[in-house]
């Protein structure tokens, strides 16, 4: 319950004693006497075995504030789909504009949803939508140099 009993205790460590003796005191547990004798050993106590002797009989205080644990991650169960149908559709629609964009897009939301929470089959969907976006945004870029390189001949 407490650290090794030969290490010295400070002062906080005393008044966090007193006080889940008062909080023994409050509930009953303790009478005034037993409170007051207890208060004055835990206030001369040196080390945690002398101190921890004070409490041995006394249950172990719950916390006031219950921990809570933290807020769960925004939702992100679509992204991994959304970014594997963009990213196949950014192929075929390579030779247009909307090729590009839409592999931009995919590549984006492919890397946003490695880094989210876990879905069924999430991380295949989001690698796919990255590495198709990708492509997409490649074949793209191709075709618009061939085009550059042709026309300049």
């Amino acid at each position: 319950m407490y650290r090794s009993p030969h290490v010295r205790v400070s002062d906080a460590d005393r008044e966090a004693i007193v006080a889940q003796l008062s909080a023994a005191t409050a509930e009953g547990r303790l009478t005034i006497e037993e409170f007051s004798e207890r208060s004055r050993q835990a206030y001369a106590s040196r080390t945690w075995g002398e101190l921890s002797t004070v409490v041995h009989d006394l249950p172990v205080p719950v916390l006031a504030h219950p921990v809570t644990p933290p807020p769960p991650p925004a939702d992100r169960g679509r992204m991994p789909l959304l970014a594997m149908v963009l990213g196949l559709l950014s192929l075929p629609l390579a030779p247009c504009l909307l090729g590009g964009l839409t592999g931009i897009v995919a590549t984006v939301l492919g890397i946003v949803a490695l880094k989210g929470r876990q879905v069924p089959n999430g991380r295949a969907m989001a690698i796919t939508g990255l590495v198709c976006g990708s492509a997409g945004v490649l074949v793209q870029v191709a075709m618009l140099l061939m085009l550059f390189f042709s026309s300049s001949y």
